[in-house]
């Protein structure tokens, strides 16, 4: 499990969950501020090289209401585990 920045994780358009219900997600919300977030997010790493450097960015497989609620706890880093996927 690695600690990451919640701004360099991106969400896809096809894994969004396009209506999540307010209740849950605040009830999420302040059980975060609270303990935290107990179940780490999946992500992928993505590395776009570039001129000059390379950019490094995370593609989150699962853990979208997680990860929204850690943004409005104002958390800026979240536990995630790195799968490996040659396909992102």
């Amino acid at each position: 499990v690695f600690y990451i920045e919640i701004r360099k994780i991106r969400q896809t358009r096809e894994q969004a969950k396009k209506e999540i219900n307010k209740k849950i997600l605040k009830d999420l919300t302040e059980s975060i501020r609270k303990y935290g977030v107990i179940q780490p997010l999946t992500v992928a790493k993505v590395e776009n090289r570039r001129r000059g450097g390379i950019n490094v960015y995370y593609q989150l497989i699962s853990g979208q209401k997680r990860l929204l609620a850690a943004k409005q706890s104002g958390l800026r880093v979240v536990p995630a585990v790195i799968r490996r996927d040659d396909k992102i």
